[in-house]
């Protein structure tokens, strides 16, 4: 979606700093800009980061200037960068034009997100399955699966208070402790993080993904009835608390780095 947001210093000097990079961006790539892009339009929709479109000519892309709450979130922007390069292969993912701690430059794709109507047709459920198929078949030896209790903890542990802690640990526990080969897994991925046009289908914002459960995507995408005939019920029924677990504990983290930001 198209808009505007406040911009504060920070993100101004990162974004035209980024900008004056473009020379380095996608140097072994196709499709990159002749002359120094423009800002065409801040991209709102995003909980945490501020994007912008910029381009000159033909060429668009996305300027991403990371939010200053990334370590608070757990996320590791090396390891975004590096599962980003490793999926470029699949075509299901923006092509990575440039990246550093502070931003990252995709192709800007045009395109509509998906709808919960959309993932109900077997032809949009099959280009999807398509997608997962590609990303699933990518190995990386170097990364270890991810823990969800620890993970969990580091969320938690920023908190004073979270109600449900004890039963999202419990679950938590229970999925780390089950039979599960890790794949390369996006973690957040919303119909707002699925892109889709003529050309096929495209996951964005891999902030938080990780070597993580193969039907953590699955899950989050079609919902349980979908992937109930894939695994047991008490390893379902494990995934769906922990994801709701998970949403409500970065909601709460969030709201907690708001409040000591007024103080």
């Amino acid at each position: 979606m198209l808009g505007r947001k406040n911009m504060s210093p920070r993100t101004e000097q990162l974004l035209h700093k980024t900008i004056g990079l473009w020379p380095e961006w996608g140097k072994t790539g196709q499709d990159t800009p002749v002359k120094q892009p423009e800002v065409i339009e801040q991209l709102t929709g995003g909980l945490t980061n501020q994007s912008f479109m910029v381009g000159n000519g033909d060429f668009k892309a996305v300027v991403r200037v990371n939010s200053l709450d990334s370590v608070s979130f757990a996320i590791d922007r090396d390891r975004e960068t590096l599962l980003l390069k490793t999926l470029q292969s699949t075509g299901c993912v923006p092509r990575l034009l440039y990246a550093d701690a502070d931003t990252q430059v995709t192709e800007f794709i045009e395109g509509r997100y998906l709808t919960s109507s959309d993932i109900t047709k077997p032809s949009i459920q099959a280009q999807l399955e398509d997608c997962f198929k590609r990303i699933h078949s990518l190995t990386l030896a170097d990364i270890p699966r991810r823990n969800y209790l620890r993970y969990s903890r580091f969320y938690s542990d920023q908190l004073a208070h979270f109600p449900d802690l004890k039963a999202l640990e419990s679950v938590a526990r229970r999925v780390d402790q089950a039979e599960w080969s890790p794949v390369i897994s996006h973690h957040d991925l919303l119909l707002e993080n699925i892109l889709y046009n003529d050309g096929g289908i495209y996951f964005i914002d891999w902030e938080y993904a990780d070597l993580g459960h193969p039907l953590i995507d699955h899950l989050r995408v079609f919902g349980a009835n979908y992937c109930a005939a894939r695994t047991d019920r008490h390893t379902l029924d494990a995934l769906v608390d922990l994801e709701h677990g998970l949403v409500k504990l970065w909601h709460a983290v969030k709201d907690n780095n708001k409040k000591l930001a007024r103080n």
